[in-house]
């Protein structure tokens, strides 16, 4: 392998530890509000790279990935606890249940009252 090829390698994997950081500040603070700016100044990126830097290496946006992880974790505690909807909702780290319950069921094509109660049937 010619010299050139190492920092090639470098990049991938700083690029890769990056990546690791992002969705572990997401999984740490996925109940705090989390805003693009926010994790863009936790990355020390500008808003903007910080974006572009996201939907490269995820194939979605931060907002749309950080939605899915709150979605994920929302149907465990809707599987496994038996706190109100909006209490999962708020715990999850969605302030708005009406958009909450939008997004649960565009993932999972049911509200979250009915994935529990099918999970209970």
């Amino acid at each position: 392998f010619s010299s050139q090829g190492s920092p090639v390698t470098f990049s991938r994997s700083k690029s890769l530890d990056k990546v690791k950081q992002i969705v572990s500040y997401i999984e740490s603070h996925y109940t705090e509000p989390i805003t693009i700016q926010s994790a863009a100044d936790y990355m020390g990126f500008s808003e903007s790279h910080f974006m572009k830097f996201f939907k490269s290496h995820m194939d979605m946006g931060f907002t749309e990935y950080l939605n899915d992880y709150r979605l994920s974790m929302a149907a465990r505690l809707l599987a496994a606890s038996g706190l109100s909807v909006l209490e999962i909702a708020t715990r999850t780290g969605f302030d708005n249940l009406s958009y909450f319950n939008r997004l649960f069921k565009r993932k999972y094509r049911q509200t979250p009252g009915e994935y529990r109660k099918a999970l209970t049937d």
